[in-house]
């Protein structure tokens, strides 16, 4: 067996394929007395040795209050299936192309194998890069995140069932930038009218230059409201039920994550340059 290359990251910093991951568990098999299947996956979930896939966009977007306060900024592929594993980038160079994939694993040249839990999923990382107008708010509020009208949340998109995706992954671009209005999805999803405690991240208020945010939600979270951990979340502009672990663990296999950009009232906009979305789970 000829272990797949792992992603290594410019930080230093290792993030295992499915075919590593399976390579890992044979290791155990070694013993005299092999461990039980289920000690060894207990195992390897506890040392955070997961599998990942994330999707990169860089594309500058503009969700203006006036006219288009809700704007979908990207859709992340099916999530744990076959052929969406590794990295994977959209930019304006490739957008509108089928060979957008830059990393990602060869589904033909890599081991694969489906999550076997019912609740795979551990941990998801957003990125964004984005500001609002550069102006405006309420006295006191600027360089802040209170009184922010300019955000963005995440959401769930349950296509089908997982047999659905075990070809060749078919996913249009077009499907990238849209508006809310495209979407089957309930109105207090597709135009929440102001944030909400599960609001995912807020553009700092009055703040015309591109801010890196980095927001990570794990299946063990469980932020009550109200807690030191709520204040916290509040005061970096994420809502606080963002924390509360459930997004995570309701994750199935296939689902797609869908990043929303939000503007309201007049005058605000949010301005987003780039995000990435990546995922992890159990194997």
């Amino acid at each position: 067996m000829i272990a797949a290359s792992p992603t290594v990251h410019p930080s230093g910093s290792y993030e295992p394929t499915t075919a590593d991951i399976l390579i890992v568990k044979q290791y155990f098999k070694l013993y005299s007395i092999p461990l039980p299947d289920e000690l060894v996956d207990d195992i390897i979930d506890a040392a955070s040795y997961w599998a990942h896939t994330s999707l990169a966009v860089n594309g500058r977007i503009v969700a203006y209050a006036n006219r288009d306060p809700d704007k979908m900024y990207m859709r992340t592929l099916p999530l744990a299936v076959y052929g969406t594993e590794g990295d994977f980038l959209l930019d304006n160079d490739n957008l509108q192309e089928e060979g957008f994939v830059l990393g990602g694993l060869p589904p033909t040249d890599q081991e694969w194998a489906a999550p076997s839990r019912i609740k795979p999923f551990r941990k998801i990382e957003f990125q964004l890069w984005s500001h609002d107008q550069g102006w405006g708010g309420e006295h006191g509020c600027r360089g802040t995140y209170n009184g922010a009208y300019s955000w963005f949340d995440a959401s769930v998109e349950r296509l089908c069932s997982t047999s659905c995706f075990m070809g060749s992954i078919e996913w249009p671009s077009s499907l990238l930038f849209t508006t809310a209005d495209t979407l089957d999805l309930p109105d207090d999803v597709k135009h929440p009218f102001l944030p909400s405690p599960s609001t995912l991240q807020k553009n700092i208020v009055a703040e015309g230059q591109t801010t890196h945010h980095i927001v990570t939600w794990t299946d063990l979270d469980d932020v009550e409201e109200g807690s030191p951990e709520a204040i916290a979340a509040e005061k970096r502009g994420q809502g606080w039920k963002s924390y509360d672990g459930s997004f995570v663990r309701d994750l199935q296999i296939g689902d797609c994550i869908t990043l929303w950009m939000r503007a309201r009232f007049p005058g605000w906009t949010n301005d987003a340059v780039k995000a990435k979305i990546t995922v992890f789970w159990v194997v």
